[in-house]
């Protein structure tokens, strides 16, 4: 049997604070095609969606979204809760300046999304603060040494559930992804950072033991398509 890919280190070039306007927004712009055409939400709402279905009428559902990149899973999510009838106070946060500024240009339709600068780590809001906290391809830029506390984190500001989706690592996940960057993303940063994303994520077994790790003892791993993985802090479904 063939042993896992070794986890990579290497630093993605969207995480450079310097990084290049314009080529953060056509990295975003894939990144949302990705998410909108190929599936890339489907992991967070399949989980997400019983807990919508019946949440009580009239009560106002509180979301904090950890590194939303360019704002589509907030927007995907306020249509969402406009279309079951849910009142919906939606907080999307990122520490890139620059993300920052594109994700409002994309949400600046939705008064129930508000965006906010802060950090993975140090997270600027109140314990138990909001009803779910939601990161999407956020856990691979954490570094190993801080991704349980990233983990405790999460779990400290949501009253309901965390809901965490990740690329999963392995040989057919980093091939599928090498191809489909060449074949279906514009951008330069897509193209690099896609592949090594997969490279730096976590492997199934890995997710595990740093769900535990993070005290999460009812914690729930699964893997979803496409080539996804996704940890909560429990099993609200």
């Amino acid at each position: 049997m063939l042993r896992p890919l070794q986890r990579s280190l290497c630093r993605e070039l969207m995480d450079d604070p310097a990084a290049d306007p314009a080529e953060l927004r056509a990295n975003l712009e894939d990144l949302k095609r990705i998410n909108e055409r190929w599936g890339g939400n489907r992991s967070t709402f399949s989980a997400l969606s019983p807990a919508l279905a019946g949440w009580p009428p009239g009560r106002r559902l509180s979301i904090l979204d950890v590194g939303c990149g360019g704002g589509d899973l907030l927007v995907a999510l306020a249509r969402e809760c406009r279309a079951r009838g849910i009142p919906a106070q939606l907080v999307g946060m990122d520490c890139h300046p620059t993300i920052l500024e594109i994700a409002r240009s994309s949400t600046s339709r939705f008064a129930e999304i508000r965006l906010v600068r802060g950090d993975a780590l140090e997270l600027p809001f109140a314990g138990a603060s909001f009803d779910f906290v939601l990161s999407s391809l956020v856990l691979h830029h954490v570094p190993p040494e801080y991704s349980a506390r990233f983990l405790r984190g999460l779990g400290a500001l949501c009253r309901e559930g965390v809901v965490i989706s990740d690329l999963r690592r392995g040989r057919a996940e980093y091939l599928l992804t090498l191809l489909f960057t060449r074949l279906f993303t514009r951008g330069r940063l897509s193209r690099l950072d896609g592949p090594l994303s997969v490279l730096r994520a976590l492997t199934m077994n890995e997710a595990r033991d740093l769900a535990l790790a993070a005290g999460w003892t009812r914690g729930v791993v699964r893997k979803c398509f496409p080539l996804r993985i996704l940890l909560m802090d429990r099993d609200f479904s």
